[in-house]
């Protein structure tokens, strides 16, 4: 990889090195691991981690010199990408960071706040931190931070709110103040020239910036990449040399920058 100066619109210089460094991938839903069983209604677990992981986005993101933050542990246990609140849209459905509902509504965790505040304190905000720190550290030295939210999708989304039609192989999801118009048009034309259907914001939006920098800082710069599992999955299998060959979709993507 050759060094490059990035300049913005201006030309005035924010970033000189390898630009791979500037860039932090973040994976949160390829774990299965489920610290704690407490509460969970057993016979709906295996169901609700088959139909909301993204299987082996670990490996498809595993990207040579590219820093990766994987989240250790099942999203049913923790998701890290919600809010921690009551702004966060899944709340409602029983899907907040805390899960205790599945994927249909049906009951999957009976409600325990103490529990809750326990998972939110040591598994939420500890991963956070982690996130916040390492996002700063780029920052700090480069200038610029570039998070690449990563993830895959079932071909028929199970969101209830969300309204869709045939679904891409790909997903480019975009924030309006942290994602710069140079990223979306490479990330769309680098998966559109190789033949893939992609499409923005649908059928999910957004990507995930650390709260401290969130609509604060337009220095941290981040996008969305959600694969469609049909690209890499046959039914409920991972198809490991499909795993492979997509692996090495995204690594070009880096490499060409």
């Amino acid at each position: 990889m050759m060094n490059i100066k990035y300049e913005t619109e201006s030309g005035m210089s924010l970033f000189k090195g390898d630009i791979l460094d500037s860039f932090v991938l973040h994976i949160p839903h390829a774990s299965t691991h489920i610290p704690n069983l407490e509460g969970f209604v057993l016979d709906k677990v295996q169901e609700n981690i088959n139909l909301l992981t993204d299987w082996a986005t670990d490996k498809i993101f595993d990207v040579d010199g590219v820093e990766k933050i994987i989240t250790p542990f099942s999203r049913l246990f923790c998701d890290v990408e919600r809010f921690e609140d009551e702004s966060e849209p899944m709340f409602n459905v029983g899907r907040g960071f805390y899960y205790t509902n599945g994927y249909d509504g049906s009951e999957l965790r009976k409600p325990n706040e103490d529990l809750k505040n326990l998972v939110h304190k040591d598994f939420y905000l500890k991963h956070h931190e982690l996130f916040y720190n390492t996002v700063k550290e780029r920052l700090n030295k480069h200038g610029v931070c570039h998070i690449v939210d990563c993830h895959s999708f079932n071909d028929n989304p199970i969101v209830p709110f969300i309204e869709h039609s045939k679904s891409p192989d790909i997903c480019i999801g975009t924030d309006q103040f942290h994602t710069p118009d140079y990223l979306l048009n490479y990330t769309l034309n680098y998966f559109t020239k190789l033949g893939y259907s992609v499409e923005v914001n649908n059928p999910y939006s957004g990507c995930i910036i650390p709260k401290p920098y969130f609509l604060k800082n337009n220095k941290v710069k981040g996008i969305m990449i959600e694969v469609n599992k049909r690209l890499y999955m046959n039914g409920n299998s991972v198809n490991d040399e499909k795993v492979d060959q997509f692996r090495k979709v995204i690594s070009r993507y880096f490499s060409d920058l």
